[in-house]
């Protein structure tokens, strides 16, 4: 099921779904050209960092029905605040940032939708 909606008062207006299998999430518009560029390279820096558990490549996991254009992984993105110390302090440097920063862009992007 799809649905149009906010997800909470002053929220950003996504499309909220569910799946068959019991998953539910929410595609959220980047606010900015400068917000979608960073995700997507923080979401290819934290698969390079994080291997999936069954070997599979999380790029062809995500294009294997449609090509993924233009969108990010939240779950993955988020994924950086569960990597070890120093794998954070990689990523952060190859974006030009710190990990607070990074951390702290993560947060006020699901806050924008929750």
């Amino acid at each position: 099921a799809l649905r149009r909606a906010a997800l909470g008062a002053g929220g950003a207006e996504v499309v909220a779904y569910a799946t068959v299998s019991g998953a539910v999430g929410a595609l959220a518009p980047s606010p900015s050209r400068d917000d979608r560029d960073f995700f997507a390279h923080l979401e290819m820096h934290v698969r390079q960092e994080r291997l999936a558990p069954t070997g599979r490549d999380h790029a062809s996991y995500r294009s294997s029905y449609a090509p993924a254009k233009d969108v990010a992984d939240g779950d993955l993105c988020a994924e950086f605040l569960a990597l070890p110390a120093d794998a954070r302090r990689r990523v952060a440097a190859d974006l030009d940032r710190t990990p607070a920063d990074v951390a702290k862009k993560l947060e006020d992007a699901r806050n924008r939708v929750l």
